[in-house]
């Protein structure tokens, strides 16, 4: 937590859906002394009249218009439909105000390159909410990695999903729906930070399974960087069984970790057990065998995962106060989130989905 004696950043909510009223309003609850809520914005009056319940002394708008032309509002949270992002980010960068955009920051990557153009202009106000940056399971796979236990890494699996008959307007193409854009934004970044350098080559599967609407509820990329490091990412809404969130492999070494686990699986070979030179022979080895036999000592431990209070994805407000209040760089860059609207838009075009 961070201790300041700055004024808390005043902030104005642009729509109280799931992710506003349900996800934004808790998170920053959690921060009283960084962050106080102080208008909200969206057209259902039922909404605005929910939030008014929380927060007695927020201002409540109905056009996004009027929150704009608030001047008290310094932080604009943009929480709205996806398909309505790109131009309310244009419209709050040209009141000088910070604006801070839920994923995905827009619909594709030639929005995505004009935003960035009239973020330059306003002075590099806008911050893109990758939070799954700072989810606890990830975080422990970067510890795990950067311990260098596994050895040099080759393989990473990332597998997201769960059944669901989705009817909403995520499942619609003209409202900006689909797994693409509703998960991918979040679950690529975390790809793109383990792949550590650009990726060379993108290979794409998407699929309609058990949503309705015409938009596709299953994303399958698998990229690969320069150093031939692999990320197999899934985003499946036709998942069934349990298979594990995060796979990674290396030279000597594996770490398991399934969904909502309290710990994961590491595998590894035992640093200790001096293995003897070999060389490659053209000659004929003894039948049943793959040449010479070899005994290896794995080591295997449980790796639990750090505790919500060390790592979460609430954490990213922390991130955003010390952008706003202290000049500090946010640590998710426009142009990484720029990259993974670059891949989507590549993966979607050569698909049915486009």
């Amino acid at each position: 937590m961070i201790r300041t004696t700055r004024p808390p950043i005043r902030v104005g909510i642009a729509g109280l859906g799931r992710a506003g009223l349900e996800m934004h309003c808790p998170e920053l609850a959690q921060y009283p002394e960084l962050f106080k809520i102080i208008a909200v914005c969206d057209p259902v009056k039922e909404r605005r009249d929910l939030a008014v319940e929380r927060y007695p002394e927020c201002r409540t708008y109905r056009r996004y218009e009027d929150l704009l032309a608030d001047p008290d509002v310094e932080l604009v949270d943009l929480a709205t439909r996806s398909d309505e992002h790109a131009a309310h980010v244009m419209q709050a960068l040209k009141t000088n105000k910070w604006v801070n955009v839920e994923r995905p920051f827009c619909r594709d990557y030639d929005e995505a390159m004009v935003l960035r153009a009239a973020a330059i202009k306003a002075g590099n106000r806008l911050l893109v909410r990758h939070n799954y940056r700072f989810e606890a399971a990830f975080l422990q796979v970067k510890e795990v990695i950067e311990s260098g236990v596994l050895g040099e890494i080759y393989d990473i699996k990332i597998r997201r999903g769960t059944y669901e008959r989705r009817d909403d307007w995520q499942t619609v193409k003209r409202c900006a729906g689909g797994m693409a854009l509703a998960f991918g934004p979040a679950f690529l970044d975390q790809a793109l930070e383990l792949l550590r350098t650009p990726p060379v080559k993108v290979w794409s599967d998407l699929k309609r399974v058990a949503s309705v609407g015409d938009a596709e509820d299953y994303v399958r990329i698998i990229l690969r960087n320069q150093a031939g490091v692999t990320v197999d990412l899934e985003i499946s809404g036709g998942r069934i069984g349990p298979i594990p969130q995060f796979v990674v492999t290396g030279t000597k070494g594996e770490f398991t970790l399934y969904p909502d686990a309290p710990e994961g699986t590491l595998r590894y070979l035992d640093p200790k057990q001096k293995l003897a030179r070999r060389r490659s022979s053209v000659r004929t080895p003894p039948l049943g065998s793959f040449g010479s036999p070899e005994t290896y000592r794995w080591i295997e431990a449980r790796v639990p995962v750090k505790p919500k209070a060390e790592s979460g994805m609430a954490l990213i407000w922390e991130h955003v106060f010390s952008q706003i209040r202290e000049n500090r760089a946010y640590p998710i860059s426009l142009d990484t989130a720029i990259e993974t609207m670059r891949i989507l838009t590549l993966v979607k075009k050569d698909s049915p989905f486009a």
